[in-house]
């Protein structure tokens, strides 16, 4: 996959997250994502690749079908790898205040 075609993955993937989540603002979604990617790979944002943070994004899109369809599972991530602490939960949206 080219830059250019992960590029394009990841904007279409923040578009079907933004259409589930669209009490969120576009800068808590990229934070929320930006977070995951971070605990991840333990690099600040700044250092996350492409690729770790398309990574982030497709288990937070995961997490938020699993909890649509009532089926939330397991927030490990063995098939990258990277095992999270048992007492550690994943972000939860900010609620919005009016």
């Amino acid at each position: 996959m080219t830059a250019a075609d992960l590029l394009d993955h990841i904007l279409n993937e923040l578009g079907e997250v933004r259409t589930r989540c669209p009490e969120l603002r576009f800068g808590q979604l990229i934070a929320i994502i930006g977070e995951l990617a971070q605990d991840e790979t333990g690099h600040s944002l700044w250092d996350v690749e492409d690729t770790d943070f398309a990574a982030a994004l497709e288990r937070f899109a995961r997490d938020i079908a699993q909890r649509e369809s009532g089926q939330a599972e397991s927030f490990d991530a063995p098939d990258r790898g990277i095992a999270s602490s048992p007492s550690s939960a994943p972000p939860q949206p900010p609620q919005q205040i009016s």
